[in-house]
């Protein structure tokens, strides 16, 4: 555990759980268009056409920062705060559907306090409770949790949609999880630092793809093989499709990975010591890896039309790299190299677009009509799509819209938000 300690600081001002596979909001009806902002503790519902904000809530505990991220799906908003409140909002109105603490560490989680003061003095010393952005599966929601590491254990937990009842939770090697789990062959994978771990939906036991698992010892915990593992950390959202899950580790180096119709590995002995993903490479369905950019920082990736496309850096991070790898053999489709550091990038529609420190970037998902535009406000948030001319982001002096055929910008409302290392801004729109 010690050797992923140093690198925990880092990770949760940088790229927290928030970096995740790119949700489809499916069949969200809005009173108008909308635009959802979180940051800093609060959760905003911002009305586009009439400019004013609909609703906002507000986690007084949480007004120092919230690196957590929210998925919406249906009119449901989950949000996931660093105070371990995790709340289901209704999207358009702002009531409180349920909402959780999940600080415990006891079989039951308890019921949210209304009082936030007196919850405080309580959370204060737990925090942050980073939890990854939540996966909804139908009627369940499924959501790591982690700890500091001093301070207990990681837990995967699966809450019930409709009432947020707990389902079950279950333990994690780490507490190093960083990104939403993911379902694949009716099972649900988790990264945990160099682990990588799938639960059965139903009761979410922890159960083998068919590696060798390590010796266990009756009636002690199990200790985990470091060699059944990554040789990295796999720090980067997972994907998958119906054939295939799609991994990468913090160097860059991304692994396809088949498993059989009953989520195992045809053909290997889980009881040999050599059957490992380190000593045993030949599992993969393919690698990548690029000697140039050998860096993954953000840990974005999408998976979209058979193409998973990632995002790597140079070490000294001057320049980043965008990749469109084809899912079925990992070759390059094609890449684009974008001057500076990428900051946050996002695909929607057909367009990939992102920012560096001072500058905001388009291009089709082809890899074509790349276009790329200074910006005198540094971008706060993740860049969303209003339509197929117009960009919608924070920065410091508000919510902005650029139409890229002009590349105008406008302040669609003017409000003050600052940079914070400690908090993640991210913005979803939705139209009517």
């Amino acid at each position: 555990m010690k050797k992923y300690f140093s690198l925990y600081i880092a990770l949760i001002l940088s790229f927290f759980s928030c970096k995740n596979s790119g949700d489809t909001i499916e069949n969200t009806k809005v009173n108008h268009n909308t635009l959802l902002v979180a940051t800093e503790g609060k959760v905003l519902n911002f009305d586009i056409d009439e400019h004013k904000i609909a609703w906002e809530y507000t986690s007084i505990i949480d007004a120092a920062g919230n690196r957590n991220y929210f998925v919406v799906d249906a009119e449901n908003l989950f949000m996931p705060f660093e105070s371990g409140d995790f709340i289901n909002f209704d999207v358009n109105t702002g009531k409180i559907i349920w909402k959780k603490q999940v600080s415990e560490s006891d079989s039951e989680i308890k019921e949210g306090s209304n009082d936030e003061n007196a919850e405080a003095e309580r959370l204060k010393e737990l925090m942050p409770l980073l939890m990854t952005k939540p996966m909804i599966d139908g009627q369940q929601v499924v959501i790591a949790r982690t700890v500091q590491p001093t301070q207990g254990v990681g837990y995967l937990f699966n809450f019930d949609r409709a009432n947020g009842k707990e389902k079950w939770r279950s333990d994690l090697p780490t507490v190093f999880n960083f990104f939403a789990p993911i379902k694949y062959r009716n099972n649900y994978f988790v990264n945990s630092a160099v682990y990588l771990e799938m639960f059965t939906p139903e009761p979410g036991t922890s159960t083998s793809y068919g590696m060798f698992e390590g010796a266990e010892v009756s009636g002690e915990a199990p200790t985990y093989n470091q060699t059944n593992q990554f040789e990295k950390p796999i720090y980067t959202q997972m994907q998958a499709n119906d054939e295939s899950i799609f991994i990468g580790d913090e160097s860059g180096k991304f692994y396809c990975l088949k498993l059989d119709k009953n989520a195992s590995l045809p053909d290997i002995d889980m009881m040999d010591p050599n059957s490992t993903f380190i000593k045993n490479p030949k599992v993969f369905k393919w690698t990548f890896s690029d000697a140039q950019f050998d860096f993954q920082e953000n840990g974005i990736t999408f998976l979209d039309d058979n193409t998973l496309f990632v995002e790597m850096k140079t070490g000294l991070s001057d320049q980043s790299c965008i990749f469109a790898l084809d899912a079925d053999n990992g070759k390059v489709k094609w890449k684009k190299v974008v001057k500076g550091s990428i900051n946050i990038w996002n695909l929607k529609d057909g367009k990939i677009m992102g920012s560096t420190e001072n500058s905001i970037f388009w291009l089709n998902t082809d890899g074509e009509n790349y276009t790329e535009m200074p910006t005198k406000n540094k971008v706060l948030s993740n860049i969303d799509l209003v339509d197929k001319t117009h960009l919608i982001y924070v920065n410091e002096r508000g919510i902005e819209t650029l139409d890229i055929k002009t590349k105008k910008t406008t302040v669609t409302f003017a409000k003050a938000f600052r940079v914070n290392s400690h908090n993640n801004l991210q913005i979803k729109y939705i139209g009517k």
